[in-house]
């Protein structure tokens, strides 16, 4: 039993994480294959009718491993919602490597990211259709192993 301040603690600390934590509507991989990302290969991702209103954060992730060459990615997001076919564009700017050559994503062997994309203002069945492609000068992007997208509610 006298452990049981730190249990408390611990029990207390995971709460406190979890209620911080946003809802995920929807969250996908697609994994890329070597030798790596093509500049025509574009990731599709259709996210089902929606269950509620509300703001939703569209953002997309990265999985690298130490073979990608740059610092940064560019990734361009579509995302397209139906019923009302509205559309939207978006560049996103993904820093992977600090200038001092840091990397910045969580991991070992394999480094995850996740870059905000865009908020959404969605109502009960509404649907997404969402593709990415990156915009680099270099037609195949090495070291990319994953690419995906979430879709999440404030809890």
């Amino acid at each position: 039993m006298r452990n049981k301040p730190f249990a408390t603690f611990v029990l207390l600390a995971l709460i406190a994480f979890c209620g911080c934590q946003r809802q995920s509507a929807y969250h996908q991989y697609r994994h890329i294959s070597e030798p790596g990302w093509d500049k025509t290969d574009t990731l599709h991702f259709d996210i089902s009718p929606l269950t509620a209103d509300g703001s939703y954060r569209l953002d997309a992730e990265l999985r690298t491993d130490k073979d990608y060459p740059f610092l940064q990615l560019t990734i361009e997001v579509e995302q397209k919602v139906f019923p009302s076919k509205e559309t939207y564009h978006d560049a996103v700017v993904c820093d992977l490597v600090s200038e001092t050559g840091i990397i910045e994503g969580d991991g070992i062997s394999y480094f995850q990211y996740r870059f905000h994309v865009r908020d959404l203002s969605l109502h009960r069945g509404d649907s997404v259709h969402v593709c990415l492609t990156h915009n680099m000068k270099r037609e195949i992007m090495p070291g990319i192993a994953d690419v995906g997208i979430r879709l999440s509610l404030p809890h």
